[in-house]
Parts: structure tokens; C-alpha cells; sequence
């Protein structure tokens, strides 16, 4: 069951109907640009592509801007991109930190709404940095506290009881699916920039 992507230098469109038929997941044409590549590869595991067929990228319309102010701590260069791209398609920004440590330094510069927040990194790791926000907010260190989402591979019920022991205030596994981002991002969103909402978190 794992996708393949068949990579050639050929331009032949009787070589995709092949690939398609042998059961490649997409067919590209070498040299492959970074950019179509990283929409292969997000297609291809979000199980949106048909057999062997790259789509012809469409215009989309452009989304009105969202007032969530977020700050995507993430280690992982390619993870970094998906995500970007991911919360792009959605009509939302980020700014990215690398790590635990460089995330808090950028939420003392800059008040943000809500922060995707990996587990896992170098540094300073997510339960870290969480735990060490709540002591900045306690500490009047911090006007408001953003909304803190886990991001991480393990699924299981005490990893998601482990996000929230260390403060955070959501959960999303990896990887992440557009839709379940869609969803969380727009449930806390009402809730801070609603009608009844206000930014930020005690």
C-alpha cells in the first residue's frame, strides 16, 4: 500500500497511461521543480490524487485574510513547509520557530493567538515550552497567553493526557490533516475573535 511516484525524463503521455495501469500514485518529469514536487508528495499522502495523474493546477480563490495570529513551532524543514502550505490554502499565515526556546522568544516580542506547537524538538521540547509559557504568563511576563496546540506523532489517549498535563490546550497527530486543521482552527478562532470571544487565554 505504499504510494509510488514514478520519476522520468520522458514527456510521453503513453508512459503515464502505463504508470498509471502498473499502479504508480503519480508520474512526474524529471527535472522536478521543488514546489511540484512538495504538491506530489502532499496529494499523494493525503490520497488525493488519482493514478499516475499530476494535476493541472487550478486558481483558487483567494481566501479574505484571518485576524489569527499564529506561530507554528516546528523543527523539521519539509514538516515546516507542508504546514505552511497547508494553513496558506486555509487563508491563514504563520510565523515559524525552530524550536521550544526560539518560540518563547518570539511570544514575549509578539502576542500571539495560538501556537502549533511540535512535541518533539531540539532545545527546548513542546511540553517544555508550554510549561514554561504558563510560568510567563503567572510571572506578568506576558499580556496574554496564546492557545497552545500540540502537534505529534503518538495518537494514543496518554500522549493527548500528557499535552494537556503540560498546559496545552489542544491536540492535533501527525500528520496532520487539512480538514482536522480547518476545523480547529476555525472552532478556536470563534472563540477568541467571535462575537463573545477575546484573544487570548488565562
Amino acid at each position: 500500500q505504499t504510494p509510488l511516484i514514478m520519476l522520468t525524463s520522458s514527456h510521453l503521455r503513453e508512459e503515464a497511461q502505463q504508470a498509471a495501469a502498473i499502479g504508480f500514485a503519480a508520474h512526474l518529469v524529471k527535472p522536478v521543480k521543488a514546489s511540484r514536487l512538495l504538491d506530489t508528495l502532499m496529494h499523494v499522502l493525503e490520497g488525493s490524487l488519482t493514478p499516475a495523474i499530476t494535476p493541472v493546477p487550478q486558481p483558487s480563490p483567494a481566501l479574505p485574510p484571518s485576524p489569527l495570529r499564529i506561530l507554528l513551532a516546528e523543527d523539521n524543514p519539509v514538516n515546516q513547509k507542508v504546514a505552511l502550505k497547508q494553513l496558506e490554502s486555509l487563508g491563514y499565515q504563520a510565523d515559524v520557530a525552530a524550536n521550544g526556546q526560539e518560540a518563547l522568544e518570539m511570544i514575549l516580542r509578539f502576542p500571539y493567538d495560538l501556537v502549533l506547537m511540535d512535541c518533539q524538538m531540539p532545545v527546548l521540547d513542546g511540553y517544555a515550552a508550554t510549561r514554561r509559557l504558563h510560568e510567563l504568563y503567572r510571572e506578568g511576563r506576558l499580556a496574554q497567553r496564546p492557545i497552545v496546540v500540540a502537534l505529534t506523532a503518538n495518537a494514543m489517549k496518554e500522549d493527548r493526557d500528557k499535552c494537556l498535563a503540560a498546559g496545552m490546550d489542544d491536540y492535533l497527530s501527525k500528520p496532520v490533516h487539512k480538514e482536522d486543521l480547518r476545523q480547529l482552527l476555525q472552532r478556536w478562532q470563534g472563540m477568541l475573535h467571535g462575537p463573545c470571544g477575546k484573544s487570548g487565554a488565562s
